[in-house]
């Protein structure tokens, strides 16, 4: 029975397309975007040298292609996979990805779970292993970020690829815990201290996980080609893990959250919904999945096979109107069956499985969502400086066509109109020179302006109000002294961040200020300035403050010792709120160093034209000849501005081509035409 969720069922798949889907739609669409990628740095690495060897390469340009390339070169992918205990994720992972392995991979065994997050890839060039992280590390101040570059903070075994049965009791440490008494626990943060009412409660004996992290470095098609898996336990251990759940989730480009069949919504799994799942910042939340897992358990053969459909389906409508997600965001399988199916090459159980239905799904999401990420924080850059160059090379054009008119012109002028228009033009020099002195004044107080605003914005004085807060926190003796200190720390980061976007407006009037000027007094072409906004850095910091509120009054904060929620406060929460300034830093260090310098090149080109307008009008008397070699000396750069814009043009056009490669690695963008020599570039 195929069971499918918001849309109307389909027939029995045929054997022969089952064989088709099964042909791991995933790795196609993978091997599309390597492809896709391979072509956007081809395109940057020839744009390079041609903009120096044009006279075109900026700073902006080269800074926007060099992050743009970075980008292009990181070839990771991530997959979360998350849910509460025993909903059948890692089966879900075994199914979806490593069910050519011919067994289960990951330990799935009856009566235990993984108990600790597990992150799944493969490294290049570097012998598979196991990494483990001891739960004893949550002792320390360090944060995730830092233990993961600490190689003596883990355990670390070679996985043993030779031998099934070894490889697979090494990959059940995932699932190992141990019995503490409850004073580690709590010391821990595992467990609530006040739950240990009674001096006899904290020597109590507890479960809790062995390991903290683990990650599997393992050779597969799929993770070659980028592909990273994190695997997440129950709420509370997403929950104990703060930097895994606030970080890693977000930058996900899919996110499968794995429900049970035979359990429907549970509370449980409506708390991790809206706590952690539901509250990714993403505009595009396709990425958001929804696996309603083990439904063989409702497949009943004393049952008509469409009854048993008609309830799937239905139970799919509930949790997408529970959930608040749209109905082609929710996918009935049985991860158990789909595996058995797939190692069985069965194609009728898979079929009946779903888990085509997803893996179609996902790879499509993931790889749109990765694209289009590089395309509108990276390629969106260098197209922007493409534009700049544009503007410039027009400006240029429109020069070079004005100077030949007006040369031609000269050719019947009388010496005293000669003379007449040499006196008009020297006058303009000197009023022209007045506005350049102007705009150096203006120019040397955006520097004034922007030192103040980088101070303000600096992450040392930053550091100073958080130093504050860390003292006030440590030496708070009552929960709501703890609380206090964090509300008045965001208070103080948040007027700060409100002093910055005051600054950064009276900057933007400013810069437009100076453009309009030239464009207004000198006839300056339009200009558009690039201009730094604070405001995505504020949405950030609101987001991450609405996630702090949480935190402050959680009842966790309560139950738990004071100096581990100080430890997880600063190594999370506040860890990021420098993460957001130090970003907000570069970027308008970035912008002050370079908005005015399309400005700049343009004062610099006019005041060059009337320099060369003087020098032709005083050899325009004596010399004809000297006329017509101008004349010819503006036709050859009017030629190779014209052609400068069909390249640029053609760049932009090929390097905003979201199209992947076919299968045989082509695509055909229509181009601007132009000469052999100048189409390379675009090719």
């Amino acid at each position: 029975m195929q069971a499918c969720c918001g849309h109307t069922a389909v027939p029995m798949l045929t054997s022969r397309k089952l064989a088709d889907m099964s042909d791991m739609q995933l790795n196609r669409q993978l091997t599309a975007f390597s492809q896709w990628k391979k072509r956007q740095r081809k395109i940057l690495r020839q744009l390079q040298p041609w903009l120096k060897q044009q006279g075109l390469y900026t700073v902006e340009a080269h800074n926007a292609i060099q992050q743009s390339y970075a980008a292009l070169l990181d070839d990771n992918i991530t997959v979360v996979v998350a849910g509460e205990f025993s909903r059948g994720k890692t089966e879900l992972i075994n199914s979806l990805f490593f069910h050519d392995f011919g067994r289960r991979l990951l330990p799935t065994d009856a009566g235990r779970t993984t108990m600790c997050p597990t992150e799944i890839f493969q490294e290049d060039k570097s012998t598979p292993y196991l990494r483990l992280l001891p739960i004893e590390t949550r002792l320390k101040a360090t944060s995730l970020q830092e233990l993961r570059q600490d190689k003596n903070a883990w355990v670390k075994q070679r996985l043993n690829l030779a031998n099934p049965e070894a490889l697979a009791s090494q990959l059940r440490s995932l699932t190992a815990s141990r019995e503490v008494p409850v004073e580690q626990a709590i010391r821990l943060g595992l467990y609530p201290a006040e739950r240990a009412v009674q001096p006899s409660d904290r020597l109590r004996l507890v479960e809790i996980p062995r390991w903290r992290l683990a990650q599997i470095n393992f050779p597969h098609p799929l993770l070659a080609k980028g592909l990273r898996i994190l695997d997440t336990p129950g709420l509370n251990a997403v929950g104990n893990e703060p930097e895994l759940t606030y970080e890693t989730l977000p930058n996900a480009q899919a996110v499968l959250f794995v429900l049970g069949a035979d359990t429907g919504v549970t509370r449980s799994d409506l708390a991790m919904w809206k706590q952690f799942i539901m509250p990714i910042n993403r505009t595009d939340r396709r990425g958001l999945m929804v696996v309603l897992n083990k439904t063989d358990t409702l497949w009943d053969e004393l049952r008509p096979e469409h009854e048993v459909e008609a309830s799937i389906e239905r139970q799919c409508q509930d949790v997408a109107r529970v959930l608040d997600v749209g109905p082609d965001q929710v996918f009935a399988a049985s991860a158990l069956k789909g595996l058995v199916a797939r190692i069985r090459v069965d194609h009728e159980l898979e079929g009946q499985s779903g888990i085509s239905r997803i893996e179609d799904y996902m790879s499509t999401v993931i790889v749109d969502n990765r694209r289009d990420l590089i395309m509108s924080e990276y390629t969106e850059h260098v197209r922007s400086a493409l534009q700049t160059l544009e503007n410039l090379v027009n400006a240029r054009l429109k020069r070079s066509t004005r100077q030949a008119t007006e040369l031609a012109q000269l050719s019947n002028q009388s010496e005293a109109a000669i003379t007449q228009m040499l006196r008009q033009t020297e006058r303009e020099k000197q009023r022209y020179q007045a506005s350049v002195d102007a705009y150096q004044d203006s120019r040397n107080r955006f520097k004034r302006q922007g030192q103040h605003l980088l101070a303000t914005i600096s992450l040392h004085s930053l550091d100073q109000v958080i130093e504050q807060a860390r003292r006030q926190m440590s030496g708070a003796w009552t929960t709501y002294r703890l609380k206090e200190a964090m509300r008045i720390l965001f208070e103080d980061i948040n007027k700060r961040m409100e002093l910055i976007g005051s600054q950064t407006q009276e900057m933007r009037r400013l810069v437009r200020t100076i453009y309009r000027r030239f464009e207004t007094d000198h006839d300056f072409p339009p200009m558009q300035p690039s201009m730094f906004s604070i405001v995505p850095y504020q949405v950030e910091l609101g987001l991450l403050h609405q996630e702090a509120e949480v935190f402050r009054n959680s009842a966790r904060l309560v139950m738990t010792e004071q100096h581990f929620v100080i430890s997880r406060y600063f190594s999370t929460i506040v860890r990021r709120v420098r993460k957001i300034f130090g970003n907000a830093r570069e970027e308008a260090y970035q912008w002050l160093e370079h908005t005015l310098d399309p400005l700049t090149v343009e004062v610099k080109e006019h005041r060059a034209e009337i320099a060369r307008q003087i020098d032709d009008l005083k050899h325009a008397g004596t010399s004809r000849k000297t006329i017509q070699q101008r004349l010819n000396t503006l036709q050859r750069d009017t030629e190779r501005q014209q052609q400068q814009l069909k390249s640029l043009r053609n760049v932009s056009q090929v390097l905003c081509n979201p199209v992947m490669p076919n299968e045989q690695g082509k695509v055909q963008p229509t181009l601007v035409k132009t000469s052999p020599r100048e189409a390379r570039l675009g090719s």
